[in-house]
C-alpha cells in the first residue's frame, strides 16, 4: 500500500516531471507497479502534464475557461471541461487536453489527470492518435447530441493499476477517504481487484452521499438500506488505516472484504429499486463502468 503524504506530494508537484506511470519512476513508491507503458509514452505523459500545471488547481482552471460537470464521479473524479476545447481538430494536441480530472486528496482539490474528449459525427470512427503504442479512445454515446458521438481518451498523472490511459482509476476512492492506495501488484489476482474495486465504491458512498446515483437514494426502501450500509463503512476506515500502520495486508483485506460486502448489499438496494427493464440496465451499465468496464 502506497503511503498517502507520497501521493499528495505527487499531485502538488504535478508535472516536475510527472513520473508516476512510468516504470522507473514508481521504483521508490512501494506497491505501485503500474501497468508498462513505453518510454516514449511516458514522456508524452509528462508533457501532457508539463501542458497543465498551472491549471493544478480549481481556481486556475475555472479562470482558464475550464468547469466542472457531473459532479464526483468515484473512479474518475470531476471532470473540468473547456466546452471549446471538444472538437476533434483541437483534440489532435497533447498539449491541450480539454478535460482536467480533479478529485480530493487529504482533504484537497488535487489535479489527478487530463482527458482528451470530442464531439463528432456517428459516421467517423477513427480517432487521433496522440501517444506511443496507439492506446484506444471509449464512447459515452448517451452524451452526445442525436447524431453525433462523444469520444474520450484519460490520461492519469497519478498511480492507476491499469494503467496511465485506463477510463477509470480505483484508487481514487481510497485516497479521497483519507487511505493509501491498494497494493497494485495485488490487483493483477482477478479475486483481489473484483473486492478492491466493489470497496472502493463502498468508500465512494461515505465519501460523496451522491455520487453514485443521487437519483435513486431518497427512494425510501434505498434510503433505509444507504443509511445503515453507510455508517458501517465508516466504521471501517480506521481499521483500514490501523491495517496501514501496522502494514498488516492480511488485516487490510480482511477490511477490504467487508467493505465490498457493504457495496454489494447497497448495489443490491439500487438494482432492486429500478422500476423498468431499461432502468436496471442503466443502473448495472453504470456500475460496470465505475468498476472499470469503461467501454460501456
Amino acid at each position: 500500500m502506497a503511503n498517502l503524504r507520497s501521493i499528495s506530494l505527487l499531485v502538488l508537484a504535478v508535472a516536475s516531471p510527472v513520473a508516476a506511470q512510468s516504470n522507473a519512476g514508481m521504483q521508490g513508491m512501494p506497491g505501485m507497479q503500474p501497468v508498462a507503458v513505453s518510454a516514449t509514452a511516458a514522456k508524452q505523459i509528462d508533457s501532457v502534464a508539463r501542458s497543465v500545471r498551472p491549471l493544478n488547481n480549481t481556481n486556475a482552471a475555472s479562470a482558464a475557461g475550464f468547469h466542472p460537470v457531473f459532479g464526483w464521479i468515484p473512479t474518475m473524479g470531476t471532470h473540468w471541461v473547456d466546452m471549446a476545447l471538444m472538437a476533434k481538430d483541437k483534440q489532435q494536441c497533447i498539449g491541450m487536453p480539454s478535460n482536467l480530472m480533479f478529485s480530493k486528496i487529504a482533504g484537497r482539490d488535487s489535479l489527478l489527470g487530463a482527458a482528451f474528449a470530442y464531439f463528432t459525427l456517428e459516421g467517423d470512427s477513427t480517432p487521433p492518435v496522440l501517444f506511443d503504442g496507439a492506446p484506444p479512445w471509449h464512447e459515452h454515446p448517451n452524451l452526445a447530441p442525436p447524431g453525433q458521438r462523444l469520444v474520450m481518451l484519460h490520461v492519469w498523472f497519478v498511480p492507476s493499476p491499469d494503467g496511465p490511459f485506463a477510463g477509470t482509476n480505483p484508487n481514487i476512492p481510497f485516497w479521497a477517504a483519507g487511505l493509501a492506495a491498494p497494493d497494485s501488484a495485488r490487483m493483477r489476482d482477478a479475486a483481489f481487484s473484483a473486492m478492491v474495486r466493489r470497496a472502493a465504491l463502498a468508500l465512494a458512498e461515505v465519501v460523496d452521499t451522491t455520487a453514485i446515483f443521487a437519483n435513486l437514494e431518497m427512494r425510501p426502501d434505498v434510503h433505509a438500506v444507504l443509511a445503515v450500509r453507510r455508517d458501517s463503512i465508516r466504521a471501517l476506515i480506521p481499521q483500514f488505516q490501523a491495517a496501514e500502520r501496522e502494514k498488516n495486508q492480511a488485516q487490510w483485506e480482511r477490511v477490504a472484504e467487508r467493505a465490498a460486502a457493504q457495496w454489494d448489499a447497497i448495489y443490491a438496494a439500487y438494482d432492486h429499486t429500478a422500476r423498468t427493464r431499461l432502468g436496471k440496465q442503466r443502473v448495472d451499465a453504470y456500475v460496470a463502468m465505475l468498476l472499470g468496464h469503461h467501454e460501456m
